[in-house]
């Protein structure tokens, strides 16, 4: 809907004239009011709903229209939904977001990955703009974000950039909001294997393999605080990673039997570990 503007002077008295309608040359059914902010208005199940300056459209020609097109969803209750021609990428993004923010309130969605997808939609419309109407992105606009993207990550989180990006998209045409595929050109999709299997080998030629040897890690564990070496050892013995250790419920260990019982929170695979005597031990200690 438009910012609003200032009326003119003497365009809207302090009180409506039952007859204003007539008296501002508009059909008597018109159905929007000029609001006090210098918009059109209509309250729709006790919420105020705009329709653009009324200065710039002194007729209401344009705000009739925008009813017309938003009143069936209005009176559902529905949060109207944009033409799929003026689709802007804030308008997008937002839809996108409510619906991740669902998926987290019913637990389908941790609060981590729901930061990373508005990283993600903050960084389009960083790029793009949030006024660019998403069915005139083409896919040169898609390669320039290639290029910006490729520049700052490495193979592996340039895939998972290039993955929350596509979604974001992939959800406008799932939900109905455009009427065509979103056309990202040959460039913008995530490494393939083969990308990563290069960049691999190329790392482990420059740096050699990143992997720490077993008495480094004894040596880290002998020297940790006890948390620190519980959380190192679950790493050792049951492959937790740091999320994991953060999220790992009691319910999940039984230390006298010596068991882990714990599904991988992202994806709810199962996961049931024997613990090491020292895991173990590590455990008691903290608690």
């Amino acid at each position: 809907m438009a910012n609003s503007s200032k009326v003119q002077a003497g365009r809207k008295p302090a009180k409506l004239d039952p007859n204003w309608r007539i008296q501002w040359g508009l059909h008597p059914q018109f159905p929007l009011f000029p609001h006090q902010s210098g918009r059109w208005a209509k309250k729709v199940r006790g919420q105020l709903n705009y329709f653009g300056s009324i200065t710039a459209d002194p007729k209401g020609t344009k705000a009739l229209n925008l009813w017309n097109d938003q009143k069936d969803d209005l009176i559902a209750g529905r949060l109207p939904r944009a033409k799929s021609d003026e689709l802007t990428l804030a308008e997008l993004c937002n839809r996108f977001l409510a619906g991740k923010r669902a998926d987290v309130d019913a637990e389908k969605l941790t609060p981590r990955s729901f930061v990373e997808y508005r990283r993600t939609t903050d960084l389009l419309i960083a790029h793009f703009g949030k006024t660019r109407v998403v069915l005139d992105l083409r896919p040169e606009d898609f390669e320039s974000l290639y290029v910006k993207l490729a520049g700052r990550h490495s193979v592996v989180s340039l895939g998972r950039e290039i993955t929350h990006a596509r979604s974001v998209f992939r959800y406008a045409v799932e939900s109905n909001l455009v009427e065509r595929v979103i056309k990202f050109g040959p460039k913008f999709r995530a490494p393939s294997k083969a990308d990563k299997r290069k960049a691999r080998a190329k790392q482990q030629h420059t740096y050699g393999k990143r992997l720490f040897a077993a008495d480094e890690l004894q040596k880290m564990i002998a020297a940790a605080s006890p948390q620190l070496r519980a959380m190192l050892l679950l790493g050792c013995n049951a492959a937790l990673g740091n999320t994991d250790c953060a999220l790992l419920p009691m319910s999940a260990i039984d230390l006298k039997t010596g068991w882990l019982d714990y599904p991988r929170p992202k994806t709810g695979v199962q996961r049931r570990v024997p613990l090491w005597p020292e895991t173990v031990e590590a455990l008691k200690e903290v608690l």
